[in-house]
C-alpha cells in the first residue's frame, strides 16, 4: 500500500513539471512568433521571420521585460549581393545582382567598386531614357507663344516635385520673359512643399536629380556614370534583366541602421484633440531621440494675435495642469502612446516601439473644430537607433 502511495505521488511530481514546462513553453512561441527558417536558394536575400508590416504593433508594445528576454531568434544573414531596386514604373525589386562589382566612369578614370560595399545607386538624367530630353521639352514649352502649352508644361513640371529644381534653376535667369517667370513661381512651390515631399520616398529624403549617376559607397560618394546598362537579378521568380533606364534607386541592406534625420511642419490645427502629425518614422525601444522646433502659432480664441511658440505660454491655460501649457508642441509613440512636452528641444530614449506623432497642446475649451489657429512649427528630428 505505501508502495503504492509514492508510485502514485511520483507520477503526480512528473505531470505537474511536464505541465509547467509546456505552458512556459506555450508562452515563449506565443511571444517569439513564427520560428525564422534559414535562407534557401533563390529565396529573398533581404529574409525576415515576419513580415514588419504584418506585426501586430499592439502585441509588441505590450511585451514586458521578462517576456522580451525570451525571444531569442539568431540573424538571418545578408547576401554580399543582395540589391533592392526601386524602378520608375513603382514596383520593386530584390535580389541577388549577379556580378561582384560595378564600374564606374568618372572624369578622374574608372573605378571599380565591390557590390558589398554599395549603399545605394541613383542613375542620372542622363541614364534616363528620355527622362532629361521630357524635361527639357516641358521647359521649352514654358516660354511658348501657345497659353495652353504653357500651362500644361507648368502642371507637368510641378508633377515632377522638388527633385528637378537644378533642372529649373538652370533656366531662372532666362531671356525669355514667360519662361523666366513660370521657373521662378515653380520653384517657389517647390519651396513651398519641399518638407512633404520629403515624408514620402521609401522613408527618405527625397534626392535631387542630377546629369551623372550618383553612388553611395560604405567610405564616399562617386558621381559619374555605370558602365553598366542592365543588371541581372536573381530573384524568387527568376533571374530577371533590369535596364539602368528603369531605375529611380537602388540601395544594399546595412547590418547596423543609420542615424535618421527629418524635417516637417506641424500646423496649428494639428491640436492634440483633434489629430497628430506623423513624421513618417518608426522609432524601437531604446533609441536615442533629438527633436528640436521653431515658429509661432497664432493663438485665435485670445484675440489681438497674440502666438506662442513650441514651449507654450502658461498665460493661455493648461493642456495637462502645471505640466504641459497651451500651444506647447507635444508628441507620442504610437497612436496610444503617453503624450509629453517636447518644447523648442527635448532629448529623450524611445521606451516603446511605433511612429512618432506631434501635435500642438491646447485646453479642452478651445478644441472644438470651431477655432482656428494660423502658424505652423517647424520640427527637426533625428534618431540614432539603438
Amino acid at each position: 500500500m505505501i508502495q503504492l502511495r509514492v508510485f502514485a505521488l511520483a507520477a503526480l511530481a512528473v505531470f505537474v513539471t511536464f505541465s509547467t514546462a509546456a505552458a512556459q513553453f506555450e508562452k515563449a512561441q506565443r511571444i517569439r512568433g513564427p520560428r525564422a527558417v534559414p535562407a534557401r536558394q533563390g529565396a529573398d536575400p533581404f529574409s525576415e521571420p515576419a513580415d514588419p508590416a504584418a506585426t501586430d504593433e499592439a502585441a509588441v508594445e505590450e511585451e514586458t521585460d521578462d517576456e522580451a528576454a525570451l525571444v531569442t531568434e539568431a540573424a538571418v544573414p545578408i547576401s554580399p549581393r543582395a540589391i533592392r531596386m526601386n524602378l520608375l514604373d513603382g514596383s520593386i525589386i530584390t535580389g541577388e545582382l549577379s556580378v561582384d562589382q560595378i564600374t564606374v566612369e568618372t572624369e578622374f578614370g574608372p573605378l571599380t567598386v565591390p557590390v558589398e560595399s554599395l549603399r545605394s545607386i541613383v542613375p542620372g538624367l542622363d541614364s534616363s531614357t528620355g527622362m532629361a530630353a521630357k524635361i527639357e521639352k516641358q521647359i521649352e514649352d514654358l516660354g511658348s507663344d501657345d497659353y495652353q502649352l504653357r500651362e500644361k508644361a507648368h502642371k507637368d513640371l510641378v508633377k515632377w516635385g522638388p527633385r528637378i529644381r537644378g533642372e529649373l534653376a538652370r533656366y531662372a535667369d532666362d531671356d525669355n520673359a514667360e519662361r523666366k517667370r513660370h521657373v521662378t513661381e515653380i520653384l517657389k512651390e517647390f519651396e513651398e512643399i519641399a518638407e512633404d515631399f520629403d515624408e514620402f520616398e521609401d522613408g527618405q529624403p527625397q534626392r535631387q536629380w542630377i546629369r551623372g549617376d550618383t553612388i553611395v559607397t560604405s567610405e564616399f560618394t562617386i558621381v559619374g556614370r555605370v558602365a553598366q546598362n542592365s543588371f541581372d537579378v536573381a530573384s524568387k521568380y527568376g533571374t530577371l534583366t533590369v535596364k539602368l533606364a528603369d531605375i529611380r534607386s537602388a540601395d544594399r541592406p546595412t547590418s547596423s541602421k543609420s542615424e535618421v534625420r527629418r524635417t516637417i511642419n506641424v500646423e496649428g490645427n494639428s491640436l492634440a484633440q483633434r489629430s497628430f502629425k506623423s513624421s513618417g518614422i518608426r522609432v524601437e525601444a531604446g533609441d536615442k531621440i533629438v527633436v528640436t522646433a521653431e515658429g509661432q502659432v497664432i493663438m485665435s480664441p485670445w484675440g489681438s494675435n497674440q502666438s506662442t511658440t513650441p514651449d507654450g505660454a502658461q498665460n493661455f491655460g493648461w493642456y495637462i495642469p502645471n505640466e504641459i501649457p497651451t500651444g506647447a508642441l507635444v508628441a507620442r509613440i504610437g497612436n496610444s502612446g503617453k503624450i509629453f512636452k517636447v518644447g523648442s528641444r527635448h532629448s529623450f530614449t524611445a521606451t516603446k516601439s511605433g511612429t512618432l506623432n506631434f501635435a500642438v497642446a491646447m485646453q479642452n475649451d478651445y478644441a472644438q473644430e470651431g477655432y482656428a489657429f494660423p502658424g505652423q512649427y517647424r520640427v527637426r528630428i533625428k534618431v540614432n537607433p539603438k
